[in-house]
């Protein structure tokens, strides 16, 4: 079994097709094709449905991709822990994380990991995707099924990963700027309004709160993007209850109010035991671990060896039902 086989099988997985997989690996399409033709025929199972919109993973493809990227850790971590040996560490850490995530925790940790580990990069991948009713989500959420090392992510979605948290976000209400209730304005107060709500994992906590007050409760609007959910509050359609680092920019026409009851969302990083083994995501934590002096990140080192066993940390929760 050859690894350009099981790369291209990767790559095809991550992107959804040949001709992307190929300029990823920057070889030509045939060559990915002779590869997959190659590993099908040497495990006598077909790895992927191809269609006319692109290629993904059949049942038992998803759980060699699962193999595949370990195998690719496992030599990532090879490599990286010579290098450490030699006083020198180069490497990539593959980082998943939602929008607000990425500009409110990615980004200064990129910064300083530049400053302290200028060899070793991030490649970054944002989460988007929309849950609807059953809670049941249409983006990649689950680390163990993405080629990401960690998932800056939300302790509901980060399933059977560790979990360690970061922060604790608080909801805001987003109002018209003509509301004329109360200043520092209480749930019961608002679900007597049109209440406009994110169609994700960041509304969870707020809904749950609403339907404890309101079994028949429903929003007006279940929204995707941040920058809507405001607009629309800005233009007098609703009252927009999100997270405060969702909220990048009020327009004129919209201002914030803080909430009498205290709803959070918990914030935090999840990661796989095995990726801890890779000193790149051991030093990109140690970072994070810098940057948030106060969160459950453990106290870990690059130079520190593999770690055997899980560190202390919450697995992470299903989605509610």
């Amino acid at each position: 079994m050859r690894l350009q086989s099981l790369r291209a099988l990767l790559a095809i997985a991550e992107h959804g097709s040949f001709s992307s997989a190929a300029l990823e690996l920057d070889v030509a399409q045939s060559s990915v094709s002779h590869a997959i033709a190659e590993l099908e025929e040497e495990l006598g199972v077909r790895l992927l449905e191809r269609s006319r919109n692109g290629a993904v993973p059949t049942d038992v493809g998803e759980r060699v991709v699962a193999h595949a990227r370990g195998i690719e850790r496992s030599l990532a971590a090879i490599e990286q822990e010579a290098q450490v040996e030699t006083g020198e560490l180069n490497g990539v850490v593959r980082v998943a994380a939602f929008r607000s995530l990425a500009n409110h925790v990615l980004a200064r940790t990129i910064t300083a990991l530049r400053a302290s580990y200028p060899n070793v990069t991030v490649d970054f991948k944002e989460l988007a995707g929309s849950w609807g009713e059953t809670a049941s989500p249409t983006c990649d959420t689950r680390l163990r099924d993405t080629s990401a090392d960690l998932l800056l992510t939300l302790e509901s979605v980060a399933h059977d990963a560790i979990f360690w948290e970061l922060l604790r976000d608080e909801y805001v209400a987003v109002v018209p700027r003509g509301w004329a209730g109360s200043e520092r304005v209480g749930l019961a107060e608002l679900i007597r309004h049109p209440l406009i709500i994110n169609d994700g994992p960041c509304s969870w906590p707020m809904r749950e709160r609403l339907q404890q007050l309101d079994a028949s409760w429903a929003p007006e609007y279940q929204i995707i993007e941040d920058s809507t959910m405001v607009a629309l509050a800005a233009q007098g359609l609703g009252v927009a209850l999100m997270p405060t680092l969702t909220v990048d920019a009020v327009p004129d026409g919209a201002r914030i109010l803080p909430l009498v009851e205290r709803v959070e969302r918990v914030v935090g990083v999840a990661v796989m035991p095995r990726a801890l083994r890779v000193p790149a995501v051991r030093a990109f934590l140690t970072v994070l671990r810098r940057l948030f002096p106060d969160s459950d990140v453990p106290a870990l080192d690059a130079a520190n060896g593999p770690v055997d066993r899980p560190l202390a940390g919450r697995i992470g929760d299903a989605a509610p039902a």
